[in-house]
């Protein structure tokens, strides 16, 4: 679990202060090579909780959604609402050279932890915000949850059946999305700072990012005030998004181009009803799709979505399987990337971790260690690093502060 290259971020220290919105973020930082110190209240994160558990055996260090974002980190923990806790605090942002949070607005500020209270003690420090809705506005102080972000953000609305209730996203796209921009953004900042030497503050709204990967529906309406609308997947019209079903599961069809077109119809057996040169048409074929779709659905029917996966890649058109996740991950594209690497858990035992998703040809990420049990490394960092004494340890755990 480890590699003998150096990581591209090895020797940058981030105290990761975040809930479940802000995990992406610190999690790609990680697999790139920072020490990512993950501060946890006492008795563990709930994101450790979060089923479902390796085993289908519940556990604090068991969860799936645990075992993938706290790879790579180390855990200690701190109770920042007592005195004691904070104090710790502010001694770790010393030497940090990022702090990732995700409280709300004025949370840190109250209690005497915030940006501008941080950056005095560390004139060079990123502090990196990931709130709902920014730290500013009249929605800064409101709390949202994934679903929230997503339907507020735009994107809800332009999912599912026309006149039918919106459809949710599968899995965390908001928070992924805010993760994944955070972590641009924090690396933004932190070169400025290898530049400068200065810090700064990086204000991350979730509701933000999650409108800017609604696609072409924002610029649309900023720009001519047209609203989108639905597209029905309930009848096939034999263009763009048509998925038919096949032997085992099912397909996309992408057919635009007359090339495209003449192609497919080739492979299909060249249907007398479809030769008319008039079908070479888009429109046409858009507006006869009751012709062709009998056709396309009866020819799908008869091969598995890798026969026609490849053989449309060798014909030059456009069949995309729709994979299932366990297709995608035992995919032969898939482990000849080596995306998926072997991990060994004290708890778990070995299970395979997706790895770095950046593929860095000098300096590689990897995944150098496995997720830690919640507070593995208070003794490693309180007394290691910051010279506490082993009494003063236990007087902070007795404390409740750690």
């Amino acid at each position: 679990m480890s590699s003998q290259t150096p990581a591209a971020l090895e020797g940058v220290r981030i105290l990761d202060l975040g809930d479940e919105s802000g995990l992406q973020c610190t999690k790609l930082l990680a697999d790139l090579g920072a020490d990512v110190v993950k501060v946890e209240p006492p008795g563990g994160d709930p994101a450790r909780r979060r089923p479902p558990f390796a085993g289908n055996q519940p556990g604090s260090d068991r969860g799936l959604f645990f075992l993938h974002y706290y790879a790579n980190k180390r855990s200690i923990t701190l109770d920042l609402e007592k005195a004691d806790g904070r104090a710790l605090l502010r001694r770790l942002a010393e030497a940090a050279d990022v702090v990732v949070e995700t409280f709300p607005p004025g949370y840190l500020s109250g209690l005497g932890v915030g940006y501008e209270e941080l950056r005095r003690l560390n004139p060079a420090l990123v502090l990196t915000s990931i709130t709902p809705f920014g730290q500013e506005g009249p929605y800064a102080g409101y709390r949202a949850s994934e679903l929230t972000s997503f339907a507020m953000g735009g994107l809800m609305a332009l999912s599912g059946e026309p006149g039918q209730a919106p459809s949710v996203a599968p899995g965390d796209l908001a928070h992924g999305m805010a993760g994944a921009y955070a972590a641009y953004g924090t690396l933004v900042a932190y070169y400025h700072r290898l530049l400068t030497g200065q810090g700064q503050r990086l204000d991350v709204s979730i509701h933000e990012c999650s409108a800017h990967v609604a696609g072409y529906a924002i610029p649309t309406y900023s720009a001519r005030r047209e609203k989108a609308v639905r597209v029905t997947r309930a009848k096939r019209s034999f263009e763009l998004h048509d998925v038919y079903p096949c032997k085992d599961g099912h397909v996309r069809f992408f057919v635009l181009p007359r090339d495209h077109w003449v192609g497919f119809r080739e492979w299909i057996g060249s249907p007398p009803e479809l030769m008319d040169a008039v079908f070479e048409d888009q429109q046409m074929r858009r507006e006869n799709s009751d012709l062709i779709d009998p056709r396309v659905t009866a020819f799908a029917q008869e091969h598995t979505k890798e026969e026609l996966f490849h053989e449309g890649q060798r014909r030059h058109l456009a069949v995309t399987p729709v994979y299932r996740p366990e297709e995608y991950a035992q995919s032969p594209q898939v482990r000849a990337r080596g995306l998926f690497l072997e991990v060994e858990h004290p708890e778990v035992g070995r299970y395979q971790e997706v790895g770095p998703l950046h593929k860095l040809g000098r300096t590689p990420g990897s995944v150098r260690r496995p997720p830690p049990h919640a507070g593995e490394h208070n003794r490693d960092i309180y007394c290691g690093e910051l010279g506490l004494s082993a009494e003063e340890l236990l007087a902070l755990r007795a404390g409740g502060a750690i």
